[in-house]
């Protein structure tokens, strides 16, 4: 290794952004080749990266291409914890223009790594990168969310590489995105940042309309600690959009991490149940779009709640592996079917309805036997009159409300005349002799009092 630089072996990998292309007869890599030669114009962005490193210690990255090999030489490996990766200012798959003043297009591989060897302390790389995407269109199907985040630098950087920004092009305007988030850094330990999260405001000033190049210097003019005001996407899978009952919803997080989410006790028809209470913003949770405040837990994973104390449940939470996978009854509320997290698989629970209150004394084998689902009336309209219909029952039979009382029901009939002729008199005469007159309804009701 030379200068912290090495040279690139036969059939070597190389996981950059433009690595995929056809082998073509005679083992050539031609669509690959090119292209490597450049980003396209309209996605291109050129940033200048200044790294000084002390006599004797290298830059730790890994240049490919040159003339004699298939490309424009660029950064094909961070060595984690070297100075080029600690900088934060340089992604995999960035190609170089030039080494302190002397571009690269005309010199082979070794004169490239022979040049970076000889430069001296300071190096000042000319780097092309491909710019972020733009903003997302206003879409009423698109859930923004801002958060704000105090971090502790770490010499110069905070543990992210930030691209984008104003141009004077308008077409390659974009807004400012965090590309990556080195794992071991600031921002990685605090966990609430991710790869295209947009940067808003540091420390109070709002970088709207700023450069990349501003927003560079804003970073490095903070003090040592700095609060951020970040903006994430969320997106809600069409599966919780359209919940009608219980959901599985498996949740993948990273090592270490936490989800995000406390739990509270509630209570449902006199049972205590255990529920969301609060989600941690930016948290792997509320990224997923999955889970909500006031979500009934009725199992993790796979344990119900159904007699766990709040403490039992909090516990059971937190000893979960990466992967974690919750039974949820959702809270009615209002939301979108977006494009679902990949971190995130919901699907319809088939469990049985242990979260029922009746299920104890109800052992038919049926689903739907039980007559209103626990979770299609709140508490406090445990005495409404309104028919509802049940997923788990068949699809042409709904469940009433039983009937102890048929002076409760509402009656097709006129009311009774306070005139005491003949006729009425009769008429009473008749109903006393019925004690429980049939109400009728649609067919596939019948019935509600025998």
């Amino acid at each position: 290794m030379l200068c912290g630089l090495s040279r690139e072996t036969p059939g070597e990998a190389d996981d950059g952004p433009y690595c995929k292309g056809g082998k073509v007869a005679g083992g050539a890599d031609v669509a690959l080749a090119c292209r490597r030669q450049s980003i396209p114009e309209e996605f291109r962005g050129v940033t200048m990266v200044e790294l000084t490193k002390k006599e004797g210690s290298t830059l730790g990255l890994t240049i490919s291409g040159g003339t004699d090999k298939d490309g424009k030489p660029r950064v094909s490996n961070l060595r984690p914890g070297g100075l080029a990766a600690r900088s934060d200012l340089l992604n995999v798959g960035d190609y170089i223009r030039s080494v302190n003043g002397i571009h690269l297009t005309r010199l082979r591989h070794d004169e490239i790594i022979t040049l970076l060897k000889n430069v001296g302390e300071r190096v000042v790389l000319e780097v092309e990168y491909e710019l972020p995407p733009p903003a997302p269109e206003n879409n009423p199907g698109i859930v923004s969310k801002t958060v704000d985040v105090s971090l502790y630098k770490e010499g110069n950087s905070f543990g992210f590489v930030l691209r984008g920004g104003a141009h004077e092009d308008g077409h390659k305007s974009r807004p400012l995105v965090l590309t990556y988030v080195r794992p071991g850094g600031p921002a990685d330990r605090e966990g609430s940042l991710k790869v295209g999260d947009r940067l808003l405001s540091v420390d109070g000033i709002l970088l709207h309309g700023a450069s990349h190049a501003t927003a560079l210097a804003t970073l490095r003019q903070c003090s040592h600690e700095a609060l951020f005001q970040v903006e994430y996407d969320v997106a809600i899978p069409d599966t919780v959009a359209k919940a009608s009952g219980p959901l599985i919803v498996e949740i993948t997080k990273t090592p270490g991490s936490a989800l995000g989410i406390s739990l509270t006790t509630g209570s449902h028809r006199n049972k205590p149940v255990i529920t969301i209470d609060r989600i941690k913003p930016a948290s792997v949770v509320d990224r997923s779009g999955a889970l909500h405040a006031g979500d009934r837990i009725l199992s993790i994973d796979g344990t119900s709640t159904e007699h766990c104390s709040l403490l039992e449940a909090t516990k059971l939470l937190a000893s979960v592996s990466e992967k974690v996978r919750l039974e949820i009854l959702p809270a009615p509320q209002s939301r979108w079917p977006l494009k679902p997290s990949e971190a995130v698989k919901v699907q319809r629970s088939e469990q049985p309805h242990r979260w029922d209150p009746c299920v104890p004394s109800c052992h038919s084998p049926r689903p739907g036997h039980c007559r209103t689902p626990t979770w299609a009336t709140p508490a406090s309209q445990d005495q409404s009159r309104s028919l509802f219909s049940s997923p788990f029952s068949s699809p042409t039979m709904n469940h009433a409300f039983p009937c102890t009382n048929p002076s409760t029901l509402p009656r097709g009939s006129q009311p009774m005349s306070p005139r005491t002729t003949m006729g009425r008199r009769r008429q009473r005469r008749r109903e006393h002799k019925s004690s429980c007159k049939p109400w009728s309804l649609p067919s596939p009701l019948g019935c509600l009092c025998a």
